[in-house]
């Protein structure tokens, strides 16, 4: 016994339900953070830390330059220094020009103790500023791995859900025994976001768009004698029950 176009319409309309819970699963699923922002900020704070780790290890190797070069003039400054005052140096040209040496290394001592200073304090922000930044990354990371687990998650459940309506859409499909109408609905759905047809309601609004049509579409679209379209959305239109 071949089915009323009444009968295929209000199948549609369960086909429909189906296709609903489906798309709602997949714009659920489209609209749930995959992380993909957050793995991007990570990867930023990593190259910041990064190069504030590499400024880091410059100033603490500048510093050790810095110290060096002072341990070397005060080294040099007490030899110096011995000589003086041993007595092994006894010309007057000789004492001068030893005293001038003394006093021009005194000077580069000076000069070499503040160098070291403005290293050590230079190298210290330094190691601050790549330690705070490597905090941040570290934090970012973990943002991005609880973002990442909620999306993997969710994406399970959701697949999960799409899969187990398959079943029941090809049941619904192929209660509808018009394949004509079945062509329209699914080249409709594809434009209107996933919904092809809609029940009239008893205010002779679409139950899509909630459009109010004329009142001789919709008497025609709840009696499902006909295939009719709203005149406002271009959704098939189907008795309610």
């Amino acid at each position: 016994m071949s089915k009323s176009l009444r009968d295929d319409l209000l199948s549609l309309l369960a086909l429909q339900v189906v296709d609903s819970q489906i798309e709602k699963a997949k714009a659920t699923l489209a609209a749930t953070d995959n992380g993909a922002a957050a793995l991007g900020a990570y990867n930023t704070k990593k190259k910041e830390a990064e190069a504030l780790r590499a400024l880091a290890i410059k100033a603490q190797s500048e510093q050790k330059d810095t110290e060096l070069k002072l341990e070397t003039i005060e080294t040099k400054r007490k030899h110096e220094e011995k000589r003086l005052y041993s007595g092994s140096v006894t010309g007057s040209r000789e004492l001068e020009n030893l005293q001038k040496e003394l006093d021009m290394l005194v000077r580069q001592k000076d000069a070499a103790e503040e160098n070291v200073l403005l290293a050590m304090d230079a190298a210290a922000e330094a190691v601050s500023l790549a330690e705070t930044a490597e905090k941040e990354q570290l934090l970012q990371a973990s943002r991005f791995k609880k973002v990442r687990a909620h999306y993997e998650a969710r994406h399970k459940e959701l697949t999960a859900e799409i899969e187990s309506l398959k079943a029941p859409r090809i049941a619904a499909v192929a209660e509808v025994s018009s394949a004509e109408l079945l062509t329209r609905y699914d080249n409709i759905r594809g434009k209107k976001q996933g919904v092809g047809c809609a029940p009239v309601g008893s205010d002779d609004a679409c139950g899509a768009c909630h459009t109010r049509i004329n009142t001789q579409a919709a008497d025609a679209g709840r009696r499902g004698e006909s295939i009719v379209f709203c005149e406002h959305c271009g959704r098939i239109l189907t008795p309610a029950h």
